[in-house]
């Protein structure tokens, strides 16, 4: 018998970088975003049907497609990997969902990413203070340079000479609080493209102003800044002409859809405005619970997306601005997932201080919760509620009703964090920061034991399967031990002679063992009638893995790790073989989790990014 798990759904937008949320401009239900370092092609009506680009191997920061739809760029943040933190910057052929070309030159981050109206050049900006103008089907550099300082807008204008073999092109840059109009011509002496460039006039009394996002339509150019306002300059005159405080916390987004041009910004306010030169008239407002990150227009106009900073993306109609949520994901790594008894919900949490609790049917949460302190652990307790640990120290009870947030109950557990937390009909018991493994009362919460047999924060706990009174705990002491609740002790201690023990399960077969990951990459067995380890499978390649988790399906046939190589193992507990390793992640994996139906594996990561595996048994 073989097995095979397949990437079902990536829940990952974050909401982190600016404008890396894109309608196709031809397909009107298809919506392009970046999720961590993977580029997600989705379906707006149906989450299930997405398609996935992968490139990059840090955060995708900047995106764009072309006017036709055929080519799609992504920037990203500077490569972990690679010597002096380059930020490639990848243009994709959409309809082959293929790699075309890639461009270098930008390092650290790629602000800005367009491409010009008729999709020949792209205009590329990065944090290490270039700009680069490439020729998109030649790979040429048309044109480059080193600026005063980093340029987070190039946008182009209306080409100009359209009848003519080699048109002039219009484009505007900005700097700090400096506007540049450039015009892009073929130079018949040289042939090649040069660029001319002018800058705008500002008022005698000046304008500090960042320019954070723009567009051109007809003869302005049209600016939001980091202080709120609108901008509108005239590029025939190369003059500035008005500018209109519009939103708090800077406009951070702006769309243009028929004679309507919108406006995001970072306090949440979306507004529909529409105008000419100074005069502007708004039409429709909206406010949502999150600064905005994008704000993107569907093809036929009728409705936009925006991104929002918490991680959210929302559908608004454009005749009146009403929102609806479309997506939620998680804001900073994501430490822990749990299933309850039923296949179809998750409960999910970061070290932002998220709870969500997923419907797995559509992927959208059923309740959300937050605190000001990191999550580190949850379980999805039998009567319902969300049992979630936490830096602080304290142990929440959140309810699991639909559209709620209301926490039921707190308790003060451990003093450095709580690390984990796991739940029985009879008592709760907690692992710390502090190294104790502390046990609960499951309905009065007093304290019944405290076991200190560790010296270092505890990593993971189990119930154990057959004895309902008896619990394992591992930590990165190298210790596994054992305790019996009924006698009230440490029953057993294993020394593990490898890593740091990272996590456990227990088989189904084989005297019910515990089975425990390492860093140094081996999954160790254990017997509590043997001092040593009765079995270990070592890791599948030759590089020394580092394992975070592992989980056994409810069958007991197959084991899932997470590893630090952002790849998800899956092994064979009858031949001891590793059948698959499941790429998806941009960082470490921190959780692996089975559904209890056995038919999907969820995995969650540093990167923020919670994947949806589905596993075949052939």
């Amino acid at each position: 018998m073989s097995a095979v798990a397949e990437l079902e759904h990536f829940i990952g937008y974050g909401g982190k970088h600016l404008n890396t949320v894109r309608y196709h401009p031809t397909e009107a239900e298809t919506l392009v975003y970046a999720a961590a370092s993977a580029i997600i092609i989705e379906n707006v009506n149906d989450p299930h049907k997405q398609e996935f680009l992968r490139g990059h191997d840090a955060d995708v920061s900047a995106i764009d497609l072309s006017l036709n739809g055929k080519l799609l760029a992504s920037g990203q943040l500077g490569s972990p990997f690679r010597k002096g933190a380059v930020a490639p910057v990848v243009v994709w052929d959409f309809d082959n969902r293929s790699r075309y070309i890639d461009f270098n030159g930008l390092a650290h981050s790629v602000l800005c990413v367009r491409f010009s109206p008729d999709g020949r050049f792209l205009v590329a900006t990065g944090a290490n203070q270039m700009i680069f103008v490439w020729d998109v089907s030649t790979g040429e550099v048309v044109y480059n340079r080193r600026t005063e300082s980093p340029c987070f807008l190039g946008v182009w204008g209306p080409i100009l000479d359209l009848s003519s073999r080699y048109p002039s092109y219009q484009l505007c840059t900005t700097y700090d609080s400096q506007v540049l109009y450039h015009v892009m011509k073929f130079d018949m002496r040289s042939m090649c493209y040069t660029l001319e460039s002018d800058a705008m006039q500002f008022p005698p009394s000046g304008l500090q102003r960042k320019h954070i996002c723009g567009l051109v339509t007809g003869d302005f150019l049209t600016t939001g800044t980091s202080a709120g306002d609108l901008c509108v300059f005239n590029i025939k005159t190369k003059v500035f002409r008005t500018a209109l405080p519009v939103c708090n916390n800077g406009v951070t987004s702006m769309a243009q859809s028929g004679d309507l041009l919108f406006v995001a910004g970072g306090d949440g306010r979306i507004k529909a405005l529409r105008g000419f030169d100074i005069q502007w008239d708004v039409l429709a407002e909206n406010m949502l619970d999150s600064g905005v990150t994008a704000l993107t227009p569907s093809a036929d106009g009728a409705e936009l997306v925006a991104g929002s900073r918490n991680g959210k993306m929302w559908r608004l109609l454009s005749s009146d601005l009403t929102a609806t949520l479309q997506s939620a994901s998680h804001t900073g790594e994501v430490t822990d997932i749990a299933f309850g008894t039923r296949s179809d919900v998750l409960c999910t949490v970061s070290d932002t201080g998220e709870v969500f609790l997923l419907d797995l049917s559509d992927y959208m949460p059923i309740t959300t919760a937050f605190a000001k302190s990191p999550v580190r652990t949850a379980v999805f307790a039998r009567n319902g509620e969300i049992l979630a640990g936490y830096d602080d120290g304290y142990l929440r009870a959140w309810s699991s009703d639909k559209g709620t947030s209301k926490q039921l109950w707190q308790m003060n557990c451990h003093r450095q964090g709580v690390t984990v937390v796991r739940e029985t009909a009879n008592f709760v018991v907690t692992g710390g920061g502090d190294s104790a493994v502390r046990f609960w009362h499951r309905t009065s919460r007093e304290m019944l034991s405290s076991f200190q047999n560790h010296r270092k924060p505890v990593a993971d706990i189990l119930l154990d399967e057959v004895s309902p009174h008896v619990v394992h705990s591992a930590s990165e002491d190298k210790l596994v031990v054992t305790y019996d609740l009924k006698q009230n002790k440490a029953l057993v201690q294993h020394t593990s002679p490898g890593g740091n023990i990272t996590g456990i399960s227990q088989r189904k077969d084989h005297d019910n063992e515990v089975v425990s990951c390492a860093q140094d990459g081996k999954l160790l067995f254990w017997d509590v009638d043997y001092p040593d380890p009765t079995g270990c499978i070592d890791g599948p390649t030759e590089s020394m893995l580092r394992l975070r988790c592992c989980e056994i399906s409810p069958n007991g046939r197959y084991i899932a790790a997470g590893s630090d190589d952002a790849r998800m193992y899956i092994y064979d507990l009858v031949s001891c073989q590793c059948i698959q390793e499941c790429e998806g992640h941009s960082g470490g994996i921190t959780q692996v989790r089975w559904s209890p139906d056995q038919k999907q594996l969820i995995s969650a990561g540093k990167d923020g990014c919670v994947i949806v595996w589905n596993f075949f048994e052939l």
